[in-house]
């Protein structure tokens, strides 16, 4: 068994940091991004289970709160998420908690317990609020290493009622204007320069994505998955985060033929002939791993 497949066995869960302010919907996020609807179950780090935390929502967030805390859905045990209230009013508490969290993990010497992901979560509801203090605070003050940080601009909906009164006073009648909000909504997003600011801080995210309407069953996290697997430096965080997301099959075929079939299609007609015949069966296998639902056997 050669090292990565070694790795791969003991690896097998993804550990995201999300964080933001109460009303980011991060609960919501995470149920889309784990295709459910149920409530999340809470563990503290010693594996018991955490009674009155398991939404994330305004009420509990200003109550009792454990960063270190395990938030798991049921539906997919292999994601586990950890929460950060964000930032707000300007107090430098939380910020230290993160910092001492992500310091703590980034020693663990089991990577399964490292930190693999950060989501900074910041809802558009109310676009003249939507970059704080808070946001200022983290991405000026707190160095992350090596794990990734990407903006999630959460609630991107909610531009849709300013989208729609500009297209009416610009003519459109009812029917159109509601079509094309969510089109004029990114052009507002566009013109209000929020990546711009963030990428100008000391420790800007790597990248960013919208999110609208994560309050549908179907709402699609794709552009969430894609933007933090292109984050990750290795292709085992790949593979792991690829693999374990289920809302799209799309993106496991992707990186599929991106990471492990370009590698064989190298090879001229005569070699991969030769390939095929010798090692089709790790061929298989390594595509497999992007598909752990799926049984492969040999004939």
């Amino acid at each position: 068994m050669d090292r990565n497949n070694a790795v791969e066995k003991k690896f097998t869960r993804f550990r995201v940091l999300i964080i933001g302010r109460a009303n980011a919907g991060k609960t919501t996020i995470l149920q889309r991004v784990c295709k459910t609807t149920e409530v999340p179950q809470v563990r503290d780090k010693y594996g018991k289970k955490v009674i009155g935390l398991a939404l994330l929502d305004r009420k509990l967030q200003r109550g009792e709160h454990d960063i270190e805390n395990e938030i798991m859905f049921r539906s997919n045990p292999r994601y586990v998420f950890h929460d950060s209230r964000g930032f707000e009013a300007g107090r430098v508490d939380e910020l230290k908690k993160v910092e001492s969290f992500l310091e703590g993990r980034a020693k663990a010497p089991k990577l399964a317990d490292r930190v693999h992901a950060i989501w900074y979560c910041i809802p558009m509801t109310d676009r003249a609020r939507a970059l704080t203090t808070a946001e200022d605070t983290f991405f000026s003050r707190c160095g992350t290493s090596d794990v990734p940080v990407i903006a999630v601009f959460s609630k991107m909906d909610g531009l849709d009622a300013v989208a729609y009164q500009q297209l009416r006073k610009e003519g459109k009648n009812k029917l159109d204007a509601k079509s094309m909000a969510p089109e004029r909504a990114m052009k507002i997003f566009d013109s209000g320069d929020y990546v711009q600011h963030l990428l100008a801080m000391k420790y800007p995210p790597l990248d960013h994505v919208c999110l609208r309407e994560m309050d549908k069953e179907n709402a699609d996290c794709r552009g969430l998955i894609e933007c933090t697997a292109a984050a990750l430096k290795d292709e085992t965080l790949e593979k792991l985060l690829v693999s374990t997301q289920q809302t799209n099959m799309g993106i496991c075929i992707t990186y599929a033929i991106n990471r492990t079939l370009r590698r064989y299609l190298g090879f001229n007609t005569k070699q991969l002939q030769s390939l095929t015949s010798k090692h089709g069966w790790q061929l298989q296998k390594e595509l497999a791993a992007w598909f752990p639902h799926v049984l492969v056997s040999p004939k």
